[in-house]
């Protein structure tokens, strides 16, 4: 039977208030409010249930791991709970296929290691790169890309990922813009430049917090959660850099091809009935839309 629930977090935020708190002071909570009820509309398709690999039929259940730091992809609400586009885009395709998502909260740079130890079933919004792919398989959702925020009172207002010397700036441990930090530092090296004093974070908010306080000049992070945060708060922070590149993923292990092609179904199915489309509308990301929905579609090589 289909069990229909509402989305919580699998576990408590218990991180320091710098590493969890909503950097625009909780405005992230009046997004998604248009498809507050979405769920509801939403029921157990038969044939894309049949499609589910008999085990977690039985368990009737998977389980997400995410890191909500990335509004507004994935969030914590004001009660603590995790919300966001692909939260709520996951669950719509969970019921369809007659399973709860169950998340779990997870730091970023462990995302990938429990997934291939099989500690979960899926991970949630993560780059689509070519060294994730050789054990895990990513259904491409959603464009992104990197961009640099700012605080408003920094005396330049664009930079490129070649013009960065002499800056400090803060980025997520493990993500792709630790690689650009590096490459960006040697590059002043070579020139004889000021170098770039980089710092690692274990989720965006606190690297975003860390502009706010003075102690970094910038955060290089993913797209759609920078401009969300410029966008909400104009006059506390402005993007300096933005590029539309490579997708998004929903990770799946390669061992699980059957539940992989079942949620792949059911994430097409909202994509035909609309549900993809207002959820894309409420956020603010249809710049970022990608409805096929393809396998394995990020850069060849990663990022250096």
């Amino acid at each position: 039977m289909s069990r229909a629930r509402t989305l919580t977090a699998g576990v408590v935020c218990a991180c320091l208030l710098a590493a969890c708190a909503n950097p625009d002071d909780g405005a992230e909570g009046s997004a998604g409010s248009h498809t507050a009820d979405l769920l509801t509309e939403v029921a157990r398709d038969p044939a894309l249930a049949a499609m589910v690999p008999p085990e977690i039929a039985r368990r009737g259940s998977v389980t997400a791991a995410v890191n909500p730091s990335s509004p507004p992809i994935k969030f914590l609400d004001g009660a603590g709970r995790i919300t966001g586009f692909t939260p709520r885009l996951v669950a719509a395709a969970g019921k369809m296929l007659g399973l709860d998502v169950v998340l779990q909260q997870t730091s970023f740079d462990a995302l990938i290691p429990g997934l291939e130890a099989r500690r979960f079933d899926l991970v949630l919004s993560v780059n689509d790169l070519a060294g994730r792919r050789e054990k895990t398989d990513f259904i491409d959702y959603l464009r992104t890309g990197t961009a640099i925020l700012g605080a408003s009172t920094l005396s330049r207002d664009s930079v490129t990922p070649q013009t960065l010397c002499g800056l400090s700036m803060g980025y997520v441990r493990g993500n792709v813009q630790q690689d650009l930090v590096a490459a960006a530092g040697r590059s002043c090296a070579r020139a004889g430049a000021a170098t770039v004093s980089g710092s690692a974070f274990q989720d965006l908010n606190a690297a975003i917090l860390a502009v706010q306080s003075g102690q970094m000049d910038a955060a290089w992070g993913d797209a759609p959660s920078i401009s969300y945060n410029a966008e909400k708060n104009p006059g506390r922070y402005k993007v300096l850099y933005r590029e539309i590149s490579g997708p998004y993923g929903i990770g799946v292990g390669k061992q699980q091809a059957a539940l992989r092609d079942a949620l792949r179904a059911a994430l097409l199915k909202c994509v035909r009935d609309g549900i993809y489309q207002r959820l894309l509308e409420d956020y603010g990301l249809t710049d970022y839309a990608l409805p096929e929905l393809p396998l394995n579609t990020g850069p060849a090589d990663d990022a250096e």
